[in-house]
């Protein structure tokens, strides 16, 4: 008996293994599936030669799917704002082009280093070029997600912090700083990132 299937979540062919009470095992753990449909694009799954960028644009996408603002004042948009230089390339905008997030479309609105014009902005990747702790103090008590991926994003106050790992892309939470902001991010994501900080 033929016990391997085509997957759509892996992209390929998914192995099962027959347990010894006759169970059919999968050895694709919980955890792979939720990051592999957290890490879809247009569709089309992101596999290993998948480009960096393209990833961290997926995973940007999703933090905007995944995340929820205080209701104050309904935007017409979601917008994500890019802090210093641009790493994305043209991932970022592939990523959201047509795309939304809580029933609205999805923006990308590029800022340079200094400029402190945040209105709007739902939320603000940090380059790797920018003063981190400076854009920071400037959002303070503002309901705004921050990403970043420079080395300790996350330990030094920001929000999520992408992270290169044995050649993938994994993120890490700061809870306490997403609460300070008033966001709720999605029990999902808490499951398949790294939290770091405390807890609440």
């Amino acid at each position: 008996m033929d016990q391997s299937s085509d997957s759509p979540v892996s992209g390929g062919r998914r192995v099962l293994s027959l347990a010894k009470d006759g169970k059919i095992l999968c050895q694709m753990t919980v955890r792979a599936i939720v990051l592999s449909v957290l890490a879809i694009v247009c569709c089309e799954m992101l596999t290993a030669s998948t480009p960096e960028y393209a990833v961290k644009a997926a995973y940007l996408y999703n933090f905007a799917k995944f995340t929820e603002w205080p209701n104050i004042e309904p935007p017409g948009s979601l917008t994500v704002c890019i802090y210093g230089k641009d790493p994305f390339g043209g991932f970022l905008d592939e990523a959201v082009r047509g795309k939304q997030a809580h029933g609205l479309p999805v923006l990308i609105r590029r800022l340079r280093s200094g400029d402190e014009s945040l209105d709007g902005c739902q939320i603000l990747f940090v380059s790797s070029s920018a003063r981190i702790e400076s854009i920071l103090s400037l959002l303070q008590g503002r309901s705004i997600l921050t990403v970043g991926e420079s080395i300790g994003f996350s330990e030094r106050g920001g929000m999520i912090g992408l992270v290169m790992d044995h050649g993938g892309v994994r993120f890490d939470i700061n809870l306490a700083a997403v609460a300070a902001a008033r966001l709720q991010v999605s029990s999902r994501l808490i499951e398949i990132g790294r939290v770091v900080g405390p807890k609440k």
